[in-house]
């Protein structure tokens, strides 16, 4: 799938044909072409980001839009349609995701080209090569239990009962925490400090005092606000580990590279990994930074 940084607009082109009796088609200029784009929202429905009646005819069933960047404000996945009525009549559709250009990638494109041995000025392959990367990052997280980089995670949900000495998080290494708010609103007072257990992603208090607040126990729901991650760079094995499995992905799909190899080597299955990866990369991943394995304790 296409990804394009937020900022930039993005032209889409559409070829209408007609079809003809003997089973052949004709390139035609349609009576209306409308091209009509949507953003993805969270709550499961659509929104129209644009509707565009005037898109450019390049030559005979030739047409192009540029969408242009207000209508693309927001990072997230579009889809489009072209719709045609009269000679050529019919829809056909394109979807998209826009991404923050400022987001730290496992694999920056410059450097997932350069381990493909494709030169920079080559850009046909830009977008396979940057889903893949996308890929790759995604099963890291996976395998990590969390984000690659520091990330705040808002208001994440978790329950605490009276006198509960420990919460837990979903996401790691925590690396701080940021405030704890009851189902009512309410601040769990944290002033006085607290011990973290990164690698499990446990918040105590010091002394392993318990936990007080505005709280009822037959609503314990409260709300944590948090930094995960491994920091404000990706740690330099989990680069080494994407170059080798995106060379393995590519050479799924294109046949070898002009780089020797081995061959024959056998693949690894590694938790978080919905694809078997090179036991190179699995060796790389089975290890630790600052004393924090890796691999998430849950697969443990």
């Amino acid at each position: 799938m296409a990804r394009y940084p937020l900022g930039q607009p993005i032209r889409q082109s559409a070829t209408v044909r007609q079809l003809n009796v003997d089973g052949t088609t004709t390139l035609v200029n349609p009576t209306t072409l409308t091209m009509l784009v949507k953003l993805a929202q969270a709550d499961g429905t659509q929104a129209t980001t644009g509707t565009y009646a005037s898109p450019t005819n390049d030559s005979t069933g030739a047409f192009h839009q540029d969408i242009p960047v207000v209508d693309l404000a927001s990072t997230g996945h579009y889809q489009g349609t072209w719709t045609a009525t009269g000679p050529g009549a019919g829809v056909s559709y394109f979807e998209f995701d826009v991404f923050d250009p400022f987001e730290q990638s496992v694999l920056p494109l410059q450097d997932a080209k350069d381990a493909l041995n494709i030169p920079q000025a080559v850009t046909t392959s830009d977008t396979e090569i940057a889903a893949y990367v996308a890929t790759i990052e995604s099963c890291l997280e996976g395998y990590t239990g969390g984000p690659l980089v520091n990330k705040t995670i808002t208001a994440e949900r978790t329950e605490m009962m009276s006198g509960q000495t420990v919460i837990p998080v979903r996401q790691r290494p925590l690396v701080s925490v940021t405030s704890i708010t009851s189902a009512s609103g309410g601040a769990i007072d944290i002033s006085a400090g607290l011990d973290l257990d990164p690698n499990a992603g446990l918040i105590r208090r010091k002394l392993g005092l318990p936990f007080y607040g505005p709280f009822a126990a037959w609503l314990p729901q409260v709300s944590v606000t948090y930094v995960a991650g491994w920091g404000v760079s990706v740690p330099a094995a989990f680069g080494t580990a994407g170059r080798i499995i995106l060379q393995h992905l590519w050479e799924t799909q294109h046949g070898p590279s002009s780089r020797p190899s081995i061959g024959g080597e056998e693949l690894v299955t590694v938790p978080g990994f919905s694809f078997a990866i090179p036991p190179q990369a699995a060796e790389l991943l089975d290890g630790s930074f600052n004393g924090i394995p890796f691999m998430s304790e849950v697969y443990l």
